[in-house]
C-alpha cells in the first residue's frame, strides 16, 4: 500500500512543472462523482488531482470505506493518462479486481468529437499491478464510451470487459459491465456551475453462479472555482448476490494544476 501511494508521488513530481490550467465540471470522469464517464479526454496539458471518500454499506457483511487518490494528465491531444490507488477499510480482501493498494494505471483516447450524425467516442485500457492486499496477477480492463447531445441534455453509454491475471477459488475469470447514464447542466444558461448525472449499471458478479450487481446512481458536479469541483453522489443495488450494496455514497474534490 505504501509501495503505491509513492509510486503516485513520484509520477506526480515528474508532471508538476508542466503549465497551470483549470478544470471543467462537465467533463465526466470515473467515480467523480458516479461509476460512469463521458467521452472526453481533458485537455493536453492539464493536470487535475482527484479525490474522494467512497462508502458502500452492503445488505450483509461489514461497510466498506474506499478512499480514491488519482492523478489524470492530458498526455497528448484527445488522450488522458491517469494514475490511481484506492485504500479500502475492512473488508479491505475482497474478490474480484479490486483489492486494496493496487496501482491502477489507465489512458483514455477519444476517437471524435460528436457531430450530427455520430456521437462522441472513445477507449480507455486499464491494468491493475498486485501491488495492493493479498493481491495476486495483472488485471486488464477495456471499455467503450460513447456520448450524444439532445439539447442540454447528454446520454452517455459505458461498456467494459474485466480480465483477472490469477482468479482465485469461485472467482470469474473474467466479468462485462455496462452503464447508462445522462448528464444536464442545472440553472444554464444564466448559469453554469453545476452538472446533474444519474445512471443505471449492471455487472456480472465476482463469482460465479451470483446474479448481476445491477443499480443506480445519481450525483451532482459543482465548480466551485475555475481550478476546483466538489462532488457527491448516491446509488443503491436492486438486485444482484445478498450481499449487494443497500446504500453507495461518494464525496470527492478535484483540483486542477
Amino acid at each position: 500500500m505504501g509501495r503505491t501511494i509513492s509510486v503516485m508521488i513520484l509520477l506526480l513530481l515528474g508532471l508538476w512543472p508542466l503549465r497551470s490550467l483549470a478544470l471543467d465540471h462537465d467533463n465526466l470522469d470515473p467515480n467523480r462523482p458516479i461509476g460512469m464517464e463521458d467521452a472526453y479526454a481533458i485537455p493536453k496539458g492539464e493536470i487535475g488531482l482527484e479525490g474522494g471518500v467512497r462508502f458502500n454499506d452492503r445488505r450483509e457483511g461489514r461497510t466498506r470505506v474506499t478512499f480514491q487518490p488519482q492523478i489524470i494528465y492530458g498526455a497528448f491531444d484527445n488522450t488522458q493518462i491517469e494514475i490511481q490507488g484506492d485504500l479500502m477499510s475492512d473488508p479491505n480482501s475482497l474478490v474480484g479486481s479490486a483489492k486494496s493498494g493496487d496501482l491502477h494505471l489507465g489512458v483514455l483516447y477519444n476517437f471524435n468529437t460528436e457531430t450530427l450524425p455520430l456521437p462522441a467516442f472513445a477507449a480507455r485500457v486499464e491494468v491493475d499491478l498486485p501491488t495492493g492486499l493479498n493481491s495476486k496477477g495483472v488485471d486488464t480492463q477495456v471499455t467503450g464510451i460513447l456520448t450524444r447531445s439532445f439539447g442540454r441534455l447528454r446520454a452517455h453509454l459505458n461498456a467494459g470487459y474485466t480480465v483477472l491475471g490469477t482468479p482465485q477459488g469461485q472467482e470469474r475469470p473474467g466479468a462485462y459491465r455496462a452503464v447508462a447514464a445522462v448528464s444536464y447542466p442545472l440553472g444554464y444558461p444564466t448559469s453554469f456551475r453545476d452538472t446533474l448525472i444519474a445512471s443505471v449499471y449492471t455487472r456480472q458478479s465476482d463469482l460465479r453462479g451470483q446474479q448481476n450487481h445491477t443499480g443506480i446512481e445519481i450525483g451532482l458536479r459543482h465548480q466551485l472555482s475555475s481550478r476546483v469541483v466538489l462532488d457527491g453522489g448516491l446509488g443503491t443495488e436492486f438486485a444482484g448476490p445478498s450481499d449487494r450494496a443497500a446504500l453507495l455514497g461518494t464525496v470527492g474534490v478535484s483540483v486542477g494544476f
